[in-house]
Parts: structure tokens; C-alpha cells; sequence
């Protein structure tokens, strides 16, 4: 039960409830005018509060956070048999201070050090409610698993789209969020619904997979296979390689080595054959170098009938004799040329003899090893191979797998539809108070019952609501207000969660009829079963000709904020809800 909400601030409107019905009332004043409206008065802004006391976000869409930055809101309420005020802040919404006797509760608040109040971290606080309220003691399941947060908007229905179904409290609400919730708020097996939407998601993730392989984004097991084989051998002969490669720390260095005896080898190569050719010109010159003959001179000239005198012929023999020398000079100097172009030719071949063993050795220990970076560089390109390889044996694997467990998938769905089934029959006490206590909530508005059905199939639980003339908006809204009756008439009698908010929203469109007896009705069960009904209106939608002649509406007005002045909004200031 909650006894009461206020604020730190002076401008904030207290409201104290008590057990049975609660009205929240926002006012039209009969001297406002046209402009003057309700909206904005607060009575949104408190299912809010309540929802930020118990745990929720802090949202500036909802509340004037930069407005209010420096509040402390404050709630009463049971908790273990206990009064337990609560206290948070809007600056500081990380812990809810506590104060009451603290020691029945589940476990213990922090101490602060300095100041000495104790406290809870908000996930601890929201984990105490859970238990409290709703009994959610012991929970293993991290995923898919009823949240005392998603428990608790069930009943502090908060936001248009609260009041659309009775199974959800929000737009685009998740399949296993709304049957997870229903199943636990109606008493059946939540975990099976949660083992639902597991097999779901492993479903889905094998049809995605296969549409991959259809539609050639992931090739065929066959293509796959392929591939495999022939990265397979690649990988064989190049680890093969590598495993004889050998590494010469001066890999490099005998490699230049080898270069630079390759270049003397050419060099006197090219050297020598210069050399043979200037040797073969020398050689012919030696051979056709002669020396004139006089004699012939002589014998032209007698021919001529001329005859030489002592002199002259004197002078022809030391011609000739001068002329021998010089043909003999030049022969020793084409000899000794010869014999030096022999020698440099025999030397450059020497080099070249020389240069090109030591070239062989040095290539021969270059043919045997291999440089330091180009064993890297092969490696490398190993371990490459080596992570395609293993990339598509992990393909082949899961196409395999997805084979595997489309089969799985099947048998689970099977065995889980049996699970539900059974635990459908299990859970008829509990599911059967849940269907009764709608049927009666909904016979008292219409005096003609409506139902709440409940069907289970491999897809899990789900849940309907009927009541005639359904069609209509308001009994649209009805359903809700029956559903949402039942479930803290259910709770509140297991000494769990013993009150239920509603937003004005839940009697759009109703007729003023129904809308009284819906009140009634709720405050007769809130007395029965020791549960608190708060529900917000705007003065002219109270009914007020429409209640029975003993039930005065005014008794249960614990708040009436007015339009016209905005101190007497919540806030003691306006603005849009």
C-alpha cells in the first residue's frame, strides 16, 4: 500500500491515500475561461513520480528535470508488513535513501560513511521491490526473465499507449516480453514462455543461414568441400617448404657478395676481349712488317741504263741498313706488347677463374638457405592459408551444425509443446482464479461475464480478453480496467503488491454508467482483499449522478488540483504533461 507521496520542495501538492478507492481530481474552476486547461496539472506528472520513487529512469519527456534538478521526491509505502519511506532525487537518482524499520526487509541497505543514512543503489532497490511485490526471489535466467520494472508498469499503467491492451503497457512491446509477464502475473510456468523465444531466436538464426546458402551469399557445403580440398594440398606443399627452409643469418651480405663477384667477372671478361682483339691486330702486324729491298732498286735502274755510283750505292746500304733497324725495332716493340697483352689476358682469366669459384661457393650456400625476411614473408603466407583453411572447415561445420539443428529445433518445439501443455493442467488452480476473477469484474460493469482465454501451442501462451459489445472504445478500456482489477486482487490476497494506478486515460469513451460501477466495484474489492485503487479524473468526467445512492464519491478525493492559478497545479507551477 502506499500512504503517501510529497516532495522536498514547498510547491509540491502532498497526497496522502488509504485503502480502497483513491481519486485524483483535476478541477475545473467555474471563473476559468476557455485558455485556462487541465492539462499540465499534474495528475500524469504523479503516476510518474510514483513510477521515478520506484525505481524508473529519470526522463526529461515526461518530468521538467532541469525545472525540478534540485527535488527530493518522497514515497510510503508496505513493504514486508513495514511503513518504509523512500527518498530520491533528481540530481542524485542513483540511490534511494530509506528510513523505517529496515530489518524484516530481504536484505540489508549501505551505510553512508559521512552523513550515516542508509541506503539502496537503484538496482538494488529495483531487485528489493521485485522481491516484495512480486516475489522474485530466486531468478537464473539473465535473459528472456520477468523484471520487477516491466511487473510493476502493469500496475502503474503509465502513458497513452499503456491503455491499448490489457497484455501490454507500451508501443512495439516484444512478443516474449508481454507472454514472459502474463505468464507469471497468471500464475503459469513464465520459464517455459522464456524457452519459447529462445527457440526462436535459434530458428531464426537458421533460417538466415540458409537463406545465406540460397541465395549464394554463402556458398553450398559442395563449394565449400571444393575449395577446402584445394587450399588443403596449397597449404600441404608450402608447409612442406618451409619446413626445409633453411635461414643464413648473412643471407644478405653473401648475396651482395655474389653480385659483386658477378660484376668482376664480367668486367674482366669484357676486359680480355678487348684485349684479344688488340692481341690478334699486334700478331698479324709482326708477321707482315718487312724490310724494302734495295737489290730491286738496282735493277730497275740498270734496266733504265743507269748505273749507281760508289756513292750512291753507299748511301742505299745505309738506307737500307737504317731501314732494317726500324722494322726490327718496331718487331720488338709489337713482342713486347704481345707478351704484355698475354699477360693481362692471362691474369683477367686468372680473375675470372678465381671470382667464379668463389661465386659458386657462395651460390651454393644461397641455393641451400634463404634470407631471414623471405622466410617471414613465407610464413606469413602460411598462416594466411592456414586461417582460410580454417575459416571454411568452420562454414562446412556450420552448415552441418545448421542441418544438426533444424532437426533440434523440432524436437524442442515438440517437447516444450508438451511441457506447456502440461503445465497448463499444473497451473489450472491459479490460471482458473485469474479467469474468475475477470469473468466477475466484467459481469459487474455489464452484468454479462467476459473471458479471459487462455490457449498454449508451440508458440507458447497466449492470452485474449472478451466482453460483449467489445467494439465499443470504452469497453475496449474496460478490458484493461478488469484485467488490471483481477491481477492485484490476486497478488494483494498472497500479501504481495496491494495496489493499482490508473491514468484518466482508462475511462476514455466509457459511459458514465459503466465508469461509476467500474469504481464502485473496484473500491468493494479493494476493501475485500486489502488492496488500494488510485485513479486520476477530470471533474467533469466524474460521474457523479451515476454512483448508487450510498456511495459518496467525495470520500474518496484525496487531491484536487485547479486549473486557474498555476500554484495549485502538483508542481505548484505549469507545465505540458
Amino acid at each position: 500500500m502506499i500512504y503517501r507521496i510529497y516532495a522536498s520542495d514547498p510547491r509540491f501538492k502532498a497526497v496522502e491515500f488509504q485503502s480502497g478507492l483513491n481519486i485524483i481530481l483535476a478541477d475545473k474552476k467555474s471563473e476559468s475561461d476557455k485558455k485556462d486547461s487541465r492539462n499540465g496539472l499534474g495528475k500524469t506528472s504523479l503516476i510518474n513520480i510514483i513510477h521515478f520513487c520506484l525505481g524508473a529512469d529519470s526522463n526529461k519527456k515526461i518530468l521538467p528535470l532541469e525545472t525540478i534538478k534540485n527535488w527530493i521526491f518522497y514515497i510510503e509505502l508496505d513493504l514486508f508488513g513495514e511503513r518504509i519511506t523512500a527518498a530520491r532525487s533528481i540530481g542524485n537518482h542513483g540511490i534511494i535513501k530509506v528510513q523505517g524499520n529496515l530489518t524484516k526487509l530481504p536484505f540489508a541497505p549501505e551505510k553512508d560513511q559521512e552523513d550515516g543514512f542508509e541506503f539502496y543503489k537503484a538496482v538494488d532497490w529495483k531487485k528489493l521491490l521485485g522481491i516484495c511485490l512480486f516475489g522474485l526471489s530466486s531468478i537464473s535466467r539473465t535473459k528472456y526473465a520477468p523484471s520487477f520494472r516491466n511487473l510493476i508498469s502493469y500496475f502503474v499503467r503509465s502513458g497513452v499507449d499503456a491503455y491499448s491492451t490489457p497484455f501490454s503497457y507500451f508501443r512495439g512491446q516484444p512478443a516474449w516480453n508481454s507472454q514472459v509477464h502474463n505468464a507469471f502475473l497468471l500464475g503459469l510456468n513464465w520459464d517455459h514462455a522464456a524457452d519459447v523465444q529462445e527457440i526462436k531466436d535459434k530458428n531464426k538464426a537458421v533460417i538466415s543461414l540458409n537463406a545465406a546458402v540460397k541465395t549464394g551469399i554463402v556458398s553450398s557445403k559442395g563449394e565449400l568441400e571444393a575449395e577446402r580440398v584445394r587450399l588443403q594440398i596449397e597449404f600441404d606443399k608450402e608447409k612442406s617448404a618451409l619446413s626445409e627452409f633453411k635461414v643464413h643469418p648473412q643471407y644478405q651480405q653473401i648475396q651482395e657478395q655474389a653480385n659483386t663477384l658477378t660484376r668482376n667477372i664480367h668486367d674482366a671478361s669484357n676486359k680480355n676481349l678487348m684485349l684479344r682483339r688488340k692481341l690478334e691486330r699486334y700478331q698479324d702486324s709482326v708477321h707482315s712488317e718487312q724490310a724494302p729491298d734495295s737489290s730491286a732498286v738496282e735493277i730497275l735502274y740498270q734496266e733504265a741504263g743507269l748505273t749507281f755510283g760508289d756513292t750512291v750505292k753507299k748511301t742505299l746500304a745505309e738506307a737500307k741498313k737504317f731501314h732494317n733497324e726500324i722494322v726490327q725495332n718496331r718487331r720488338h716493340f709489337l713482342q713486347a706488347e704481345i707478351e704484355e697483352l698475354k699477360n693481362q689476358i692471362s691474369e683477367n682469366d686468372r680473375i675470372v677463374k678465381s671470382e667464379t669459384t668463389k661465386r659458386a661457393e657462395l651460390m651454393s650456400v644461397l641455393s641451400t638457405h634463404g634470407a631471414l625476411e623471405e622466410f617471414m614473408v613465407l610464413q606469413e603466407r602460411l598462416l594466411e592459408k592456414k586461417a582460410k583453411l580454417e575459416e571454411i572447415r568452420q562454414r562446412i561445420s556450420d552448415i552441418q551444425e545448421m542441418s544438426t539443428r533444424k532437426k533440434e529445433i523440432k524436437a524442442e518445439k515438440i517437447e516444450l509443446e508438451t511441457k506447456l501443455q502440461r503445465d497448463y493442467e499444473q497451473s489450472r488452480t491459479e490460471w482458473e482464479k485469474a479467469v474468475a476473477g475477470f469473468n466477475e469484474n466484467s459481469q459487474a460493469l455489464y452484468n454479462e461475464s467476459g473471458n479471459l482465454i487462455i490457449n498454449v501451442s508451440d508458440n507458447g501462451y497466449s492470452f485474449d480478453v472478451e466482453i460483449p459489445r467489445s467494439s465499443s472504445e470504452g469497453v475496449g478500456k474496460m478490458k484493461i480496467f478488469c484485467y488490471d482489477l483481477m491481477l492485484v486482487n490476486l497478488f494483494a490476497k498472497r500479501g504481495l503488491i496491494n495496489f493499482l494506478v490508473h491514468d484518466s486515460t482508462i475511462f476514455d469513451g466509457v459511459d458514465s454508467r459503466q465508469t461509476a460501477q467500474a469504481l464502485e466495484h473496484a473500491h468493494r474489492k479493494a476493501c475485500e482483499s486489502g488492496f488500494q485503487y488510485i485513479c486520476a479524473f477530470n471533474s467533469d468526467a466524474l460521474p457523479r449522478d451515476d454512483f448508487s445512492g450510498e456511495f459518496d464519491v467525495n470520500r474518496f478525493i484525496r487531491l484536487t488540483l485547479k486549473d486557474q492559478d498555476p500554484k495549485d497545479s502538483l508542481m505548484g507551477f505549469r507545465f505540458n504533461e
